[in-house]
Formats: C-alpha cells, sequence, structure tokens
C-alpha cells in the first residue's frame, strides 16, 4: 500500500490521544496497510492524474478496447482522427473513460484552464462525462506540462472510500500497534504457540499464522475483515486481456 492512499484512522483510546502526531503516523500507516490488504486490496482513495488521448500511442496514459477498435472515449457529432468504438453510431454525450474506480473529480484542465465542477459529471464510477455542451478534445499533446496549452489533464481520486467501521478498525488495530511498541500488554498475538509456566501448559496462536488466514488476532478488527473479506481475496477482481498492449501512465 502507497502512503498516498487515504485511509482515515479513528480511535477513542486513551493510549491514542495521548500519541504523539509521528506515532499516530507510523502506527496509523502500519495498520492501515494490514487492513488494506487482508480486506483484498480494495479499500482507500489516491488522488492520481491522467492525460487521456484518443489515438492509440504508447504514450496515451490509459488505452481500452471495445471489439477491434480503440476505445477511449466517445465524441458526439465529431468523426474527426481517434477510433469511436460503438456499434450504435455513437450519438453519446462526450465523454472519456477513466481507471476507474472514480470517486470524485478534483480537476480538468484543458490548455491550461480549468473547466468548472459544473461542466462534467461522472457516470458508473467510470466515465467522465461533459453536459456543458462542449466536447472534450481529441488530441493533446503529451509532451507539454499538465497545465500547458495543448494539454488534456484530469485528476481524480481513485477507489472506494473506507466505510466507518473500517476507519474504527484501523484504529483499533493501530493502539494495538502503539501498545506493543511501547512494550505494554496489547491483544495482538506473539510468535509463541507452547508455554508451560508452573506446569501450566498454554498454547498462544501464531501471528504469522493468523495472516496467513487473514486475521490480525484483535476481534474486533477481525470481524469486520471477516464481514468485508469472506473469501479471503488477496486482491481485487480485475479483467484483463492478454491481447492488450501494456502502457504507460504518468503520475
Amino acid at each position: 500500500m502507497s502512503a498516498a492512499f487515504e485511509w482515515p484512522v479513528q480511535s477513542s483510546a486513551k493510549e491514542w490521544g495521548e500519541a504523539s502526531d509521528a506515532e499516530k503516523e507510523a502506527m496509523g500507516e502500519l495498520a492501515t496497510s494490514n487492513l488494506w490488504a487482508l480486506t483484498g486490496r480494495v479499500f482507500g482513495l489516491r488522488e492520481v492524474t491522467v492525460r487521456p488521448c484518443f489515438s492509440p500511442t504508447d504514450y496515451s496514459t490509459y488505452r481500452g478496447r471495445s471489439g477491434a477498435d480503440w476505445f477511449p472515449g466517445l465524441v458526439s457529432g465529431s468523426w474527426m482522427p481517434g477510433s469511436c468504438g460503438c456499434v450504435d453510431g455513437c450519438n453519446h454525450p462526450s465523454e472519456v473513460a477513466l481507471p476507474g474506480p472514480v470517486h470524485s473529480i478534483v480537476s480538468v484542465t484543458v490548455d491550461g484552464d480549468t473547466l468548472d465542477p459544473s461542466a462534467y459529471r461522472i457516470r458508473n464510477s467510470r466515465w467522465l462525462i461533459r453536459i456543458d455542451g462542449g466536447v472534450w478534445p481529441q488530441n493533446q499533446n503529451l509532451a507539454v506540462a499538465d497545465d500547458a496549452e495543448g494539454a488534456f489533464t484530469v485528476t481524480y481520486k481513485q477507489g472506494i472510500e473506507v466505510p466507518l467501521a473500517g476507519q474504527l478498525a484501523a484504529g483499533d488495530l493501530a493502539v494495538e500497534f502503539l501498545k506493543a511498541r511501547k512494550g505494554g500488554k496489547c491483544r495482538l498475538p506473539d510468535r509463541a504457540q507452547n508455554v508451560s509456566r508452573q506446569g501450566v501448559d498454554i498454547q498462544l496462536v501464531d501471528a504469522a499464522v493468523l495472516f496467513e488466514q487473514g486475521l490480525t488476532g484483535v476481534s474486533s478488527v477481525d470481524q469486520w475483515i471477516a464481514s468485508m473479506n469472506p473469501h479471503k481475496l488477496r486482491s481485487r477482481p480485475r479483467v484483463h486481456s492478454v491481447d492488450a498492449p501494456r502502457v504507460a501512465r504518468f503520475r
């Protein structure tokens, strides 16, 4: 998980309130990184910038396909360079596909000018649709800066927002990491599996085994993990064509 991901951490624990900002940042990052992995790498937002291009160039930041046609988007009433890729005459508003899921748009810049948010909207967490009567540029100069003349740049937040329960689970786990770091008693399991004291044998859960099972050993956290990722998926499902060429993305 990248630190660029947004995953708020909420906790009302005394230890968390007394922790320094540096401790909260470090333990919060540790907790959210683990939860991100254990819930299938689904949750969390990050800000990304793409340069949509309507010509099949290897330098475009997005490429897609529809049948045999290159299909980054549609331009209503225009048959200029760029494959349309639809089968119903392309009578659609001007729209462009963004690598999703799209949570929200931060800014859209055309030729260095930032468009008013009322000029566009998002459909199906993927399509950026222009609704002010204009059309998206079909060509752009990928050699210039994002905010220069000749550039078409979209900056947006990609991913799925972490629900409140996930924010609280991150807080519970971060507090336990904080306690363990300071040498205090915590609910995180030890790696020891068998301990004998005063003639009493105690078997403890191995933390490595728990993580292999997609759990942490903290009940409140594990309940949320199990509800979000009951099949213990390691990553978000994707559809990929081995025939589709790979392209560069600029961030």
